[in-house]
Order: structure tokens, then C-alpha cells, then sequence
């Protein structure tokens, strides 16, 4: 078992936010909600544009939240709109009964840079390094990687390149020869990419797809795949999604989503689904339905050990449907 991280001081706090969030943000507020001294969650929205509702939402997240900080990270601003910022959002926590247990600014989330006590005398101290830190080191231990921004995130679920007529024709055929073996074959050989962090080509792509979008059961058993390794599975499911158009991109951004958001992700699972529901806009046809319940859990701050239930339920599907071993789900996966 993991042992918890201990951070010791603001400076800390500041330097893992990337690492909490999976990107490094800018002009943003980010808040980040405790329970004790036990991170609950954390929200970023952009600087200027935090309302009410989104306040509510945040604190809404976790009924065991006891106190929050606020971090503004905004370069380019005065000090005087920072201030001002800094004090809208406390009013805002306040009145939605949040106990507000410190604000902070710092330009940036970089090495050597200085954070600011908005609250109090103005004390400043420095931001480590956010790659030397012990929350930066796990995060790179457990292969999670981190953006250098909210762009390069949101390009990670943008469409790459396609599968070939030949691919689709040879899926369709494998489909109609195998029968009822496609969809098992199709999952084990998923579950051997994930744990063995193999990419996949255009062909499997083209499979994943189609099975996506013709066996709903097969793909809430593909949901299982996060047990092995949530990160890995969202990797591998991005990374057939950049291939795949129409309704197939739809189905598995939507699932790389799911799988980044039990990761804890939630930044790029809101990517992933942003990106599902501008292909699905585009084609009015695709089946959206599990994509919406994604998206109304995330936007209401269902906490993500609710979800991995659904990898849980995946997990005996693909043992009882498709008969396909995937490792015994334990704990907030049941």
C-alpha cells in the first residue's frame, strides 16, 4: 500500500498542483479543499470568471470537507486585480459556507518563484520546483504525466490520424468469421496493451471501434480494464480514439474519459468528454447516453471512487460474458 505524502508548507501546496490537476495551470484560481490534513479535492477555474454556481459545485464535492485554500496563479496581473480576485472568491466560499483557511498568489507554478499571504500581513516565501517535489516524483513513478498546460491536455484528445478503408473491412470481416469470439478476443488483447503499456496500431483501432459501437456489453466490460491500470487504460483508449471518427471516436473518448476520470483525473477526463461531445454534435446519430451520465457526474463532483464501481461491474461482465480474467477488483472498485 502507498503511503500518504506529507506537504509541509505553501510552497509545497503550490508546487503540486500540477501534479494534482495533471496540467500546470495559468491565470486560474485554483481551490484546493482538505479534510483535516487529508487533500479532499481540488478546482481550478479561470481567473475572473469564478461564479456561484461553480463555488457551490466545488464545495458540493465532498461532504467531509472542513477548510479550503485559494491559489491564484496569474501573471501579468497587478497586484491590485489579483487582490481583488483573491477577495470575490473568499466572499463567494464564505457565503457558501465554505471556512476559508488561507488565499495565496504566486505569477506562476515554477521553480524559485514567490507566493504572497493574501490574507494578513503579506508573507512571501518560494515555490519549489514542481518536478522535485515528492508529490512531482510519484507522480512520474506511477507514469502519469504532466501537461504543460491546459492546451497541451486538451490536444492529447485531438484527432491524429485514421484508420484505413482496409482496416474497417478487415475488422467488419473478423467480426462476421469469429462471432461471438470477437468481442473476447478484442478485450484480452486490450488488456495485454494495458499491461504491458503497448501502443496500439490502426488495425486494433478499427476493431475497438466497431465493437464499441455494435456490443454495449462488451464495452462495459472494457470499463474493467482500469483495475489493471487506470492511467495506462486511458493512454491506450486516447490513443485509439485519435484514429477512430464519428460515433467509434465518440464511444472511446468517452471511455478514455471514464478511465481518466477513477485515475483521478479530472481535467482530462473533462478533455476527453469535451472533445466526445463536439464529434457527437457534428453526428447527430451517435449514442451519447453514457457520455451524459459522465458528464453530469463530473460537472457535479460525484467523487471519483463512485465511479470506478462501473470498472468494478466491468471486471464481472468480462468474466461472466466474454470469459476474459481481468485481475479481482478490490476496495472503491467494488
Amino acid at each position: 500500500m502507498t503511503e500518504p505524502i506529507k506537504i509541509d508548507n505553501t510552497g509545497e501546496m503550490i508546487a503540486a498542483i500540477p501534479a494534482m490537476l495533471g496540467f500546470v495551470p495559468s491565470q486560474s484560481v485554483v481551490l484546493v479543499f482538505l479534510a483535516g490534513n487529508r487533500l479532499s479535492h481540488i478546482a481550478r477555474m479561470d481567473f475572473g470568471e469564478m461564479d456561484h454556481p461553480l463555488v457551490t459545485a466545488a464545495i458540493n464535492r465532498s461532504n467531509d470537507t472542513e477548510g479550503v485554500y485559494v491559489i491564484v496563479v496569474a501573471e501579468s496581473r497587478t497586484f491590485h486585480e489579483v487582490l481583488d480576485e483573491s477577495e470575490r472568491v473568499i466572499a463567494m466560499l464564505l457565503g457558501a459556507g465554505a471556512d476559508v483557511w488561507g488565499s495565496f498568489y504566486t505569477p506562476s507554478i515554477r521553480g524559485s518563484e514567490t507566493w504572497t499571504d493574501m490574507r494578513g500581513l503579506f508573507e512571501t516565501g518560494t515555490v519549489p520546483d514542481p518536478a522535485t517535489t515528492e508529490v512531482g516524483a510519484a507522480t512520474v513513478l506511477n507514469g502519469r504525466t504532466i501537461a504543460r498546460d491546459r492546451s497541451e491536455l486538451t490536444a492529447r484528445y485531438r484527432r491524429k490520424d485514421s484508420v484505413t478503408v482496409t482496416d474497417r473491412r478487415r475488422a467488419r470481416a473478423a467480426k462476421e468469421t469469429m462471432g461471438e469470439e470477437f468481442a473476447s478476443s478484442i478485450i484480452r488483447e486490450l488488456a495485454e496493451l494495458v499491461s504491458t503499456r503497448t501502443t496500439p496500431d490502426s488495425a486494433l483501432a478499427a476493431r475497438v471501434g466497431l465493437l464499441l459501437t455494435t456490443d454495449i456489453h462488451a464495452r462495459d466490460a472494457i470499463l474493467g480494464l482500469a483495475v489493471i491500470d487506470p492511467n495506462v487504460a486511458s493512454e491506450t483508449m486516447e490513443a485509439i480514439a485519435s484514429k477512430l471518427r464519428t460515433r467509434e471516436r465518440v464511444a472511446a473518448l468517452t471511455v478514455a474519459g471514464f478511465f481518466a476520470y477513477v485515475n483521478f483525473q479530472g481535467p482530462a477526463a473533462g478533455s476527453a468528454f469535451t472533445a466526445a461531445r463536439e464529434e457527437a454534435t457534428q453526428h447527430p446519430l451517435c449514442d451519447t447516453r453514457m457520455l451524459g451520465l459522465l458528464e453530469q457526474a463530473l460537472t457535479a463532483g460525484l467523487h471519483p471512487t463512485m465511479i470506478r464501481k462501473l470498472a468494478g461491474t466491468g471486471v464481472r461482465i468480462a468474466r461472466e460474458k466474454f470469459r476474459v480474467e481481468l485481475p479481482a477488483p478490490s476496495g472503491d472498485w467494488i
